[in-house]
């Protein structure tokens, strides 16, 4: 099994020398082409609370876990060969098991000068969901001191996240050097600058002036991803989506997705029977696809989200933005970061921000890209979530200061901030909110009635246009779709819904924007089908088994269209229109 596992990667990616598999009892082979790994197999240590039993399943030998008590074992013990040498360096150990229960398989192991066991350092494809596949985990042991000095003699164990299930084992086996297993999860291509070909036609990078850009939440992933978290974002269980599960509005389209982008979801179907799919946030052919759309459409580029409050590995959480970079520059897009303040505490805040945005421009130097947004020589930088009633001004203050004023790492500042801002009753938030480079208030939500119908409320543009221009502050309005979340909140069908009314209620800010000479607008959002505010390509004929809102039989297209006449009249490369300008 392992070496079907191995040969499957390198298949994958067929520029790296295949490894040749040499196991310690094995005889010696001579070195050729290819690097030798030197493979020792763990031998299973069966008692105590890692009882287990050997039965064969498809002419294989499955080590499973023995049923003790309500549940199943909690631990299966290993022990590594005598010959095995006692390394000063990292080990590594590939598991091959069977996804039979749901939770993250664990590995604990004898640690140079510690007496208990330590977990182990490093964990890739060791996420499972109970699809009974067969799957491949690999482990790093930092300081590894393999003495038999734990329960039966072991050296290290495997651990049970669901005693539900029982522990299916296929092998495990211990490698002195990174295996290509470990290599390819462990990698980091996102981080590294791009170098491919890049698109002949370019949105300008060097102005905000004439920018749609689209708030861009590429937070979604599915079980199955890399990412092993299983459906952030798409429901409540990370292990199933279900009608009481769900916690988004809107069904994507992926008629256009390959089948290696779709995730198919149990027990959902389309009203013809087919199988529903979700896609991936993380996956760079998804996100290629999405800036396809956007350069096929006209709509200038994304601020991609970052989430301040998810940042403890700003490697992996920068899978996203690296992805997208690449594409940007392949689609001939424009894109910057934007931070989202959302859910950090105060006390830890600042640092998160300022440590993040050096790592950004020192390590994977993200502003260096030739796609990266800049506006009078600075790179952009929009920091969303300044609300007086989140934290105090002293630390908003703290905030712009550093990213206004700093030399090395100074940006064009835009603002996100309540939509409310002008007439903010404390007068040192009311200082703040004219101090950025670039205001842009938060207006997704802020409507009213005109009869029967719901529209945007845009009557404040007009003030804060005029009260921005006083603080020599560009403008840049927030225009939205619709809204609704239903499933999200737990609310009744339709109950927190702005209908949409066929777009009238999106072209309507378009328009209003136009007549107050606005040339840069964000649109909120890209992607976001959480909270109804998507603008890519959504499916009018969702699964069944759920409630979802749809586009009223218009286009799957209709509101990327919509957004690129959009970025057009904020070009002024058409007339102004206060109706819909095409037809569906």
């Amino acid at each position: 099994m392992i070496v079907l596992s191995l040969s499957f990667v390198v298949a994958a990616e067929a520029w790296r020398p295949s490894p040749r598999i040499v196991f310690a009892q094995d005889p010696a082979v001579t070195r050729e082409n290819s690097k030798e790994l030197k493979a020792y197999r763990l031998t299973p240590v069966s008692g105590a609370d890692g009882a287990f039993e050997t039965i064969q399943e498809d002419g294989v030998d499955v080590h499973r876990g023995a049923k003790q008590g309500n549940g199943h074992a909690l631990y299966m013990y290993f022990q590594a060969p005598e010959n095995t040498p006692r390394s000063q360096q990292p080990v590594y150990v590939e598991v091959v098991y069977r996804d039979g229960g749901q939770g993250r398989l664990g590995l604990q192991y004898n640690a140079v000068k510690e007496e208990n066991y330590r977990a182990a350092e490093v964990g890739y494809g060791r996420m499972q969901f109970g699809q009974g596949r067969t799957r491949t985990a690999v482990f790093q042991l930092a300081a590894p001191d393999l003495r038999r000095a734990q329960n039966l003699q072991a050296d290290l164990r495997l651990s049970n996240p669901d005693s539900r299930a029982p522990l299916q084992i296929v092998s495990a086996t211990l490698y002195l050097e990174p295996t290509p297993v470990f290599e390819k999860y462990h990698s980091r291509p996102w981080l590294e600058p791009y170098k491919g070909p890049v698109a002949q036609q370019n949105v300008n990078a060097k102005t905000l002036h004439k920018q749609v850009l689209c708030g861009y939440q590429g937070w979604f992933r599915a079980r199955g991803d890399d990412a092993e978290t299983g459906w952030n974002h798409w429901s409540r269980d990370p292990n199933r989506v279900a009608p009481e599960t769900l916690t988004f509005e809107m069904w994507p389209d992926l008629t256009e997705f390959t089948d290696d982008e779709k995730f198919p979801v149990p027990g959902l179907t389309h009203p013809d029977g087919k199988q529903a799919s979700l896609f991936s946030s993380i996956h760079p052919k998804t996100i290629d696809r999405h800036f396809e759309w956007m350069a096929k459409y006209g709509i200038d580029g994304v601020l991609v989200q970052r989430f301040v409050s998810g940042l403890a590995d700003p490697s992996e959480a920068s899978r996203v933005l690296g992805y997208a970079r690449a594409s940007a520059n392949r689609a001939g897009r424009v894109f910057a970061v934007e931070y989202d303040m959302s859910g950090m505490p105060a006390d830890r805040l600042y640092d998160r921000l300022v440590t993040d945005w050096k790592w950004l421009v020192d390590e994977m130097k993200i502003t260096a890209d030739p796609r990266y947004l800049h506006h009078d020589g600075k790179p952009v930088l929009a920091i969303w979530g300044f609300y007086s009633d989140r934290f105090d001004a002293g630390l908003a203050n703290r905030i712009i200061d550093f990213f206004k004023n700093d030399p090395k790492y100074r940006v064009c500042l835009i603002g996100g901030c309540q939509w409310q801002w002008r007439n903010e009753a404390n007068p040192e938030w009311a200082k703040v909110f004219r101090r950025f480079d670039v205001i842009s208030p938060w207006n997704v939500g802020n409507a009213y009635k005109a009869g029967d119908r719901t529209y945007a409320a845009t009557n404040q543009w007009i003030a804060d246009v005029a009260e921005a221009k006083k603080g020599r502050m560009l403008y840049m309005p927030v225009i939205y779709p619709g809204f609704s979340w239903d499933n999200l909140q737990r609310k009744p069908p339709g109950s927190t819904q702005i209908p949409r009314l066929g777009g009238e209620f999106y072209w309507r800010q378009f328009s209003t924007a136009a007549d107050l000479g606005l040339d840069l607008a964000k649109v909120a959002m890209f992607d976001e089908v959480d909270e109804g505010t998507a603008i890519f390509k959504v499916s009018n004929t969702p699964p069944t088994q759920g409630h979802f809102v749809t586009y009223e039989n218009k286009p799957a297209d209709w509101y990327l269209r919509l957004t690129g006449e959009g970025t057009k009249l904020l070009h002024k490369q058409r007339p102004n229109s206060k109706t819909i300008p095409i037809k569906p």
